[in-house]
C-alpha cells in the first residue's frame, strides 16, 4: 500500500456549459485519480500509453515530443478542438505523476469536454499502469532517517519506514513491524519508494529474497516469501 501525497496543479478551461458545483466534483475526481507510477516499468508503459491517448484523443496533433513532456499543436480561432500538454512531475519520494492539461480556444467550452477528457486520460493510464504494479506486500511507507525520524526528500532518506501493517498481509506474515526501516531488497539499496518499485517489479509471488531491515537500531535479516 503507498499513500502518496504529489502537488499536481491541473488547469482546464472552465466550460460555461456546466455548473460550478458539476465542475468543483470533476476537479475533485481528477485530482484524486492522477497517474502515479512507482518503478520504471510503470513509467515506460504510462509515457507510451499517454502519447497513443493524445494521438488518439486529443483535437490537434503533437508537435513536441520528449520523455517528459507531450505537446499539441494549439487550437486557434475559436475552435473546440482540444490541445493538450502532458508532464512527467517527479515527487520527492522518487515516484512520477503524470499530469495532463487540455484547452481550446473556443469560450463556450471544448469538443469532447476538456474535464471529462482529463477524467478519461486518468483512468486509462492508471490502467497501463496497474498492468505493471510491483508486487503488493501490505505496508503504509514513508522516508526515514537512520534514527527512524521521517525523512522530506531522498537526499534525508536512509530507507523506507513502516507507518503500519495490514493484518494478514505478506508483510506480517514474514515477520516485518511497524517502525522498521527496510534498507535492502535482496541485493539492491532502498532509500525512495520508487526503488521499492523497480526492485519488487522483479519478483513474483512465491518468490524468495531477504529484506535488510534497521530494528531498534540494529541491522536486521529478514527472509521473505513472496
Amino acid at each position: 500500500m503507498y499513500k502518496i501525497f504529489i502537488a499536481l496543479s491541473v488547469s482546464a478551461l472552465l466550460s460555461g456549459c456546466a455548473p460550478s458545483s458539476e465542475r468543483a466534483k470533476q476537479q475533485d475526481e481528477i485530482n484524486k485519480t492522477i497517474p502515479i507510477c512507482k518503478s520504471d516499468k510503470q513509467c515506460e508503459a504510462a509515457w507510451s500509453g499517454a502519447r497513443q491517448w493524445v494521438n488518439q484523443n486529443c483535437g490537434m496533433k503533437i508537435q513536441t515530443y520528449s520523455n517528459d513532456y507531450i505537446e499539441t499543436y494549439n487550437s486557434i480561432g475559436s475552435s473546440p478542438k482540444t490541445a493538450c500538454q502532458v508532464n512527467k512531475l517527479l515527487s520527492p519520494d522518487g515516484l512520477i505523476g503524470i499530469q495532463i492539461m487540455i484547452s481550446c480556444a473556443n469560450m463556450f467550452g471544448c469538443v469532447p469536454d476538456q474535464y471529462e477528457s482529463v477524467i478519461k486520460f486518468n483512468k486509462d493510464i492508471n490502467e497501463y499502469i496497474e498492468k505493471f504494479s510491483p508486487a503488493m506486500i501490505g505496508v503504509l511507507w514513508g522516508m526515514a532517517d537512520r534514527n527512524g525520524n521521517l525523512a522530506k526528500s531522498a537526499a534525508e532518506s536512509s530507507g523506507l519506514f513502516i507507518k503500519s501493517i495490514s493484518s494478514g498481509g505478506l508483510a506480517e506474515k514474514n515477520g516485518l513491524q511497524v517502525k522498521d526501516i527496510v534498507t535492502r531488497i535482496g541485493s539492491k539499496r532502498i532509500i525512495k519508494l520508487s526503488d521499492y518499485g523497480n526492485v519488487m517489479g522483479q519478483y513474483a509471488a512465491g518468490d524468495k529474497v531477504d529484506f535488510t531491515i534497521l530494528r531498534n537500531g540494529k541491522e536486521v535479516n529478514i527472509p521473505f516469501t513472496l
